[in-house]
């Protein structure tokens, strides 16, 4: 994988990057090519165990109009995690919206012994792409009360 650690390269706020989309509330678009399997941005946040996770997710579940779910869970080295991309801190891959036939994937990476999240491209995406991935929620209570989790 092409690892690129130069965000501004990667998307803007100007005429693309970041913008509302009816619908969805706000999504991330390419500013530039991305060839297949680069990267495209890191999902970043609070790294933090499963334990907090699921005591984060009832206290914002508390507030729903307050606070949104970012929060992604996923196994290293035989541990439970998850990255609580809640907060509202600039970073951009907490905002890329779900597609099951999304255009670029997880993969977490080990970097010195700590886990890290990345958005790689899933195939060549061309400048001015909405950048989405499949979310992998399957559950039928979550499906439900948010259909749009099908598309």
């Amino acid at each position: 994988y092409i690892i690129c650690v130069c965000v501004e390269a990667v998307v803007s706020t100007q005429s693309t990057g970041i913008r509302q989309i009816e619908g969805k509330g706000r999504g991330v678009f390419s500013t530039r090519h991305f060839p297949r399997k680069s990267f495209v941005v890191e999902y970043s946040g609070t790294l933090i165990s499963f334990e907090e996770a699921k005591r984060r997710e009832a206290e914002y579940a508390l507030q729903p109009d307050k606070f949104g779910c970012y929060m992604y869970y996923f196994s290293f080295k035989n541990k439970k995690y998850c990255v609580d991309g809640t907060a509202e801190d600039g970073t951009l891959g907490r905002l890329l919206n779900h597609s099951i036939n999304g255009n670029v994937e997880t993969k977490l990476v080990d970097v010195n012994s700590a886990p890290v999240l990345i958005l790689v491209a899933k195939t060549d995406i061309p400048p001015n792409t909405e950048l989405c991935y499949d979310y992998g929620e399957r559950s039928k209570d979550v499906i439900d009360s948010h259909p749009w989790l099908t598309s």
